[in-house]
């Protein structure tokens, strides 16, 4: 009974993600790392060819990061617009937000809502190829090769598909031969793609310190980017909005809760009062 819910909500999610995204199954079967096999025996629900460790492995990649209501504030919607403009016009933009902005809540949500849309979170610990790898791996594709034939194969899919977005969240964390190699895709997409790269403020300030100090590639970068959106401190009326959307109303905690500085401190005091409720 435990593997055919579990097959059930697989082949959901499955289901909504192909069917937003526009995808086929090979392609996503290599996002996740799976076999294109598993996804057939997962719709034809064929339990003896699956364990549960895949399955849970496939519901935490594609299931909605949590059961938190979603409010449009200025930032969410803000993020929103930059997404389609970026898009649409084939823009390189960045977006600029502090620790709990809701950038990356903005971000998934639009990736998710749209084909064609690439979304990918650095990390501290990625060298420069397994950056690309795992771009790569999020468009579908299985390749390993030099970093110029890695590039040239982001390219050339950006380049055969109708007005993409590629959004890389927490830019700051990467290293600037990943910049660089930023800089050609834009250069190789400039009228075929669109990017976001987006960070926190430290993001911005050493971009324009490797600028100001004329560092190699980084004035052609930054050159290249159309703007500079910086997201804003959340307002009262937003708080309490979030809060009543997610089953806050006691008047009192709702003014304690209005003097949080960010989103992601609005959360955990929310999800705590709702244990403690």
């Amino acid at each position: 009974m435990q593997k055919e819910n579990l097959i059930q909500q697989a082949r959901e999610l499955i289901n909504d993600y192909t069917c937003k995204k526009k995808v086929s199954n090979n392609k996503l079967s290599k996002k996740l790392g799976v076999s294109a096999a598993v996804l057939t025996f997962i719709d034809k629900g064929q339990q003896d060819n699956l364990s549960e460790d895949i399955l849970l492995k496939i519901i935490n990649a594609l299931k909605p990061s949590s059961a938190f209501n979603l409010v449009a504030t200025s930032n969410y919607n803000s993020i929103q617009t930059i997404c389609q403009k970026t898009q649409a016009h084939s823009q390189l933009n960045a977006l600029i937000g502090y620790t709990g902005s809701g950038k990356t809540t903005g971000l998934y949500d639009y990736y998710m809502s749209a084909p064609n849309v690439y979304y990918m979170q650095c990390k501290n610990s990625m060298n420069r190829r397994q950056f690309l790898s795992a771009l790569l791996a999020e468009m579908g594709i299985n390749f390993i090769g030099s970093t110029y034939e890695m590039v040239k194969q982001i390219c050339d899919l950006l380049n055969s598909q109708k007005k993409p977005l590629v959004i890389i969240d927490e830019a700051g964390k990467v290293s600037t031969n990943v910049l660089l190699d930023l800089h050609d895709i834009r250069n190789e997409t400039l009228y075929s793609a669109g990017i976001i790269i987006a960070g926190c403020e430290y993001f911005q300030r050493n971009i324009e310190k490797a600028v100001t100090k004329d560092k190699t590639g980084y004035p052609e970068f930054h050159g290249r980017v159309i703007n500079w959106n910086v997201l804003n401190k959340p307002t009262k009326a937003e708080i309490q909005a979030i809060c009543h959307a997610n089953g806050v109303s006691d008047d009192d905690t709702i003014k304690d809760f209005q003097k949080l500085p960010n989103y992601r401190l609005l959360y955990n005091a929310i999800t705590n009062e709702r244990e403690l409720s």
